[in-house]
């Protein structure tokens, strides 16, 4: 807060400018005004996560949605009407893919030298073109998928590769660079022939003028 005005993050300032929705800040220990943020955030500790157990996160995902289908199926206490009844009528529009929605949930990586990125302890690899080793490019996971980007363009998707520890090579990952057998066959040169500088030739009498020395003259008896 500055000036009893909120500071936004920009990042976020950006996603709430681009759905059309207006934050505004609740009043400190006055929990009535977001009641039902705070409502909904202990149906899920209450009545989901209590004894749940699942082997990984897409099980616990696909267990979560589940359950979701299940509470959106009741009649709600407030509207006397089942969620998906309502939502059904409401008529939403989904998000429009590609970079303009995504960029909301990308997180930053480094490229290797080699070529990969390291997400979620697995390595991706990226197309030798545009080169982008040694840069810093934009990751998103969803649905499944692991998308890869760079100025708004996408490099690279994969499947989420489910074990940690495992590399994932792009099919022209390496399609510009030379083999071992390749590099071998191409003669080495043993020398370079560079052009010859040119020195430019100069009265001593401007170097005179250039440090102010006075030129003293010589008398001859």
């Amino acid at each position: 807060m500055e000036d009893g005005r909120p500071t936004w993050n920009p990042r976020f300032a950006d996603f709430a400018a681009s759905i059309g929705v207006v934050p505004r800040v609740c009043r400190s220990y006055t929990p009535q005004t977001k009641g039902k943020v705070e409502r909904s955030i202990g149906v899920i500790k209450q009545s989901f996560w209590p004894g749940i157990a699942f082997t990984d996160v897409a099980d616990l995902k696909e267990q979560a949605l589940s359950w979701c289908d299940h509470r959106n199926g009741q009649v709600h206490q407030t509207t006397r009407e089942r969620p998906v009844d309502r939502h059904r009528a409401e008529a939403l529009r989904g998000w429009s893919s590609g970079y303009a929605w995504e960029r909301f949930r990308t997180e930053q990586r480094q490229v290797s030298w080699d070529g990969y990125i390291s997400y979620d302890g697995v390595l991706y690899g990226l197309p030798s073109e545009p080169p982008v080793c040694g840069s810093t490019v934009e990751v998103s996971l969803g649905g499944g998928e692991i998308a890869i980007w760079r100025a708004g363009q996408e490099l690279a998707r994969y499947v989420v590769h489910p074990t940690s520890g495992s590399i994932v090579m792009h099919p022209d990952q390496f399609r510009t660079v030379a083999s071992a057998y390749e590099a071998r066959q191409k003669p080495a040169p043993l020398g370079h022939q560079v052009e010859a500088r040119q020195v430019i030739h100069r009265p001593l009498g401007d170097y005179d003028l250039l440090f102010a020395v006075e030129a003293q003259r010589e008398v001859v008896p």
